[in-house]
């Protein structure tokens, strides 16, 4: 999908952890606006980010902030606005721009790797009109959830009325407040089953994500919610926490594997440096997996590197014999490779070319993704090399 040329700048939300005065116009995202911070909209939307989602509430069930995941992203400055002016706006329309908005989003660094998941991109309605537009925005969210999970996404729905949808930790407390409508894209996390498990056909979709992935304080609910659905549980199945297709390949090729749940580990993994960390293993050691087109045409390969490293595409296009390259589209990575963007691995995936970074062959083990969001397989770079059939690459 190309983006239209006409989409709203993106505004920059991290009003309470300004822009360092060592920053240079050239290290800030280029859709960033010089203007963008004095928008009226804007404004609002980072008081209420600072003041609503950034703070505890009585009513909410629980201790910490009303989102835990808000101060970090405004911290990384990875929460992002979009204003639509427009007041003639429709069922139809808002659709249109979300999905126009959630390929941006995608786009955005960073785009893989648990940073990813801090990232979130704010559509905000500021003319909508009353009522009928906080409706629009709820009949949206409804009907695109079937859109954006299983792209391991999810859209949420704000306004000031606000939604009747309950609380997590307290039913009776409706938290989806914000003064302006508007309709929010993030990542998936496997939190994100209390949100999905009364839809049957949502909870399928998670199911194909996560499959055994489920946080332990979670599995109770997940089992009821299996079971409500006519659904295999946990109790049951007993399969491994990856995706199934990946847990077949490894399987298939006997290769020695090792399957790590970020969930699974004492300290809080939110990064990929804590990965590393907590493995006691480099950076670099942690592989990251770009799903990229040569431009103007329908060939894509896949880039593995380390997580230190950033790829310069101009720089590998010649080596593959492309003109240029660049990142492939949300849709496109759903169709021909079937992971999650945060997820992404070469493994069992058919008919795309891989190639992995040189430098990643220097050790012993490396990790890449599982198909399923926080959790990787650790693998042989050379048993990844020959699984994938790829080939060796230097990226820069």
């Amino acid at each position: 999908m190309t983006l239209r040329p006409d989409l709203p700048a993106l505004l920059p939300l991290e009003e309470f952890c300004p822009v360092s005065h060592t920053d240079s116009p050239a290290d800030r995202p280029a859709a960033l606006h010089p203007s963008a911070a004095r928008h009226p909209a804007r404004n609002q939307i980072a008081r209420w980010a600072r003041e609503w989602l950034c703070t505890p509430h009585p009513e909410l069930g629980r201790s910490g902030p009303m989102c835990p995941f808000v101060p970090a992203a405004l911290q990384k400055r990875l929460l992002f606005g979009a204003v639509y002016e427009r007041a003639d706006l429709d069922v139809t329309k808002i659709k249109a721009i979300l999905l126009q908005e959630m390929e941006r989003f995608v786009a955005l660094e960073p785009v893989s790797g648990n940073e990813a998941q801090f990232k979130a991109l704010l559509v905000i309605f500021p003319n909508l009109p009353g009522t009928d537009g906080e409706k629009l925005v709820e009949i949206v969210q409804e009907e695109l959830q079937l859109h954006f999970v299983p792209n391991g996404l999810m859209v949420g729905e704000f306004h000031a009325r606000p939604p009747e949808k309950g609380g997590l930790w307290n039913t009776e407390f409706r938290p989806l407040y914000s003064p302006i409508p508007m309709l929010v894209i993030r990542h998936m996390v496997p939190t994100d089953l209390l949100f999905l498990k009364d839809r049957r056909e949502l909870f399928l979709e998670y199911l194909k994500i996560y499959g055994n992935a489920v946080p332990e304080r979670f599995r109770e609910q997940f089992e009821q919610a299996a079971e409500r659905h006519q659904l295999p549980t946990l109790r049951s199945s007993g399969t491994p926490q990856a995706a199934p297709r990946i847990m077949q390949a490894l399987e298939a090729a006997a290769v020695p594997y090792r399957v790590h749940s970020h969930d699974d580990f004492e300290q809080p993994i939110r990064t990929p440096n804590d990965f590393a960390q907590a493995l006691g293993y480099p950076q670099g050691r942690i592989a990251k997996t770009l799903f990229v087109k040569f431009r103007g045409t329908e060939q894509h390969c896949l880039l593995v590197c380390g997580m230190d490293k950033r790829i310069d595409l101009r720089a590998v296009a010649p080596q593959l014999g492309a003109k240029r390259l660049e990142m492939a589209s949300l849709d496109e990575l759903q169709r021909h490779v079937g992971y999650p963007p945060t997820s992404v691995t070469p493994i069992a995936v058919a008919g795309i070319p891989v190639y992995i970074e040189q430098s990643l062959m220097q050790y012993p083990s490396i990790l890449t993704g599982s198909g399923v969001p926080r959790v990787e397989i650790e693998i042989a770079p050379a048993d990844l090399l020959a699984l994938c059939a790829g080939q060796i690459l230097s990226m820069g």
